[in-house]
């Protein structure tokens, strides 16, 4: 929707950001969702939360200038890895000191706007799927990230499911072997299925220095990557059949970086939930694979100015959405957290 000529540099703008373990992302749009301007910059975690804290906040004000001088900043929408809550970030170790950053307040001062919304990364990801995109419509809905880290997020009635410490669906957390089981210091699941696992198992075995990317663009002409990413891929597919079991979704949707490698995960997914899942559940991948965390910080803050456009045919025949609600992770404690784009 199209604003009038005269009224554009007096209305407001919203402003959307995803802060990832190895980028921030930040976009501009109008109350109703039209997106003005958007911007990625990578990460430094080496340098700690202060600085790419504001680094992000530097460019996304930059953005604000570029594309909405003079406009007012009617809200803000950011997603996080880790879980936010009013004094810090549960689970965040991806950049050392991201778990002491009262994000809420940082984002409150740097912009001067009291309409403030956040949620973790992968449940605003969820919350777009289902929203507008792989899951809208389906119940429940399973949404699995393959990035830089491990999760995924339920989607039931309408809502992402967060959980008493609103860490439901940090399956990168499960368990590897029965031996762990009652033990504290223990290898987890992202140890191994992510891009960071992946990465690391990859220059142990190999004694160079891969990321992800690298190992599957080379596993064709190496047997030893080639056997490292079937290991992958079948770790992920045992955890992905029991988690299906367990929730009995109509669809996953599937999003982040590894998606890009979609042609060799595909088939071995979708082979090991035909034949351990009950009723096997569709498998896709998501509408938004790459910025879905983006899409819904921008909802976010969209949503709290209660002047979202008007749905289109198709959205008015699906089942209402909301986004997520902030979680409280005062109770938040034990383990420390793992990465996650």
């Amino acid at each position: 929707m199209e604003e009038p000529p005269g009224e554009v540099m007096s209305s407001p703008v919203v402003l959307g950001l995803d802060f990832g373990g190895t980028k921030v992302a930040a976009a501009v749009a109008t109350p109703g969702g039209r997106r003005l301007g958007e911007v990625t910059i990578a990460t430094e975690p080496s340098r700690g939360a202060r600085w790419n804290l504001d680094r992000g906040l530097d460019a996304a004000s930059r953005l604000l200038r570029d594309v909405a001088p003079g406009r007012r900043l009617a809200a803000v929408g950011a997603s996080t890895f880790g879980i936010p809550g009013a004094d810090g970030v549960g689970l965040a170790p991806a950049i050392p000191g991201w778990e002491e950053l009262a994000l809420h307040r940082e984002l409150a001062a740097a912009f001067a706007c009291d309409t403030i919304r956040l949620a973790t990364d992968v449940k605003a990801a969820a919350a777009a799927e289902a929203r507008a995109g792989a899951l809208a419509g389906h119940e429940p809905g399973l949404y699995l990230n393959l990035g830089t880290g491990l999760a995924a997020a339920i989607v039931f009635r309408g809502s992402v499911v967060c959980g008493a410490n609103g860490a439901a669906g940090e399956i990168g957390y499960n368990l590897l072997r029965r031996a762990d089981v009652g033990r504290r210091d223990h290898p987890v699941l992202e140890d191994l299925v992510s891009g960071i696992g992946l990465s690391a198992t990859a220059n142990r075995r190999a004694g160079a220095r891969l990321s992800a990317e690298d190992v599957f663009l080379r596993e064709a002409t190496s047997p030893r990557l080639s056997a490292l990413v079937g290991e992958f891929v079948e770790e992920l597919g045992f955890h992905l059949v029991n988690l299906a079991v367990a929730v009995d979704p109509s669809r996953i949707a599937v999003g982040g970086g590894i998606v890009r490698s979609w042609d060799r995960l595909e088939r071995p997914l979708r082979r090991a939930l035909d034949a351990g899942v009950p009723f096997p559940p569709e498998l896709v991948v998501g509408a938004f694979p790459f910025d879905a965390a983006l899409v819904g910080a921008l909802a976010l803050a969209v949503d709290a100015t209660g002047q979202a456009d008007e749905p289109s045919e198709h959205e008015r025949r699906l089942p209402a959405r909301r986004a997520p609600e902030p979680v409280n992770t005062s109770t938040v404690a034990g383990r420390p957290g793992r990465h996650r784009s």
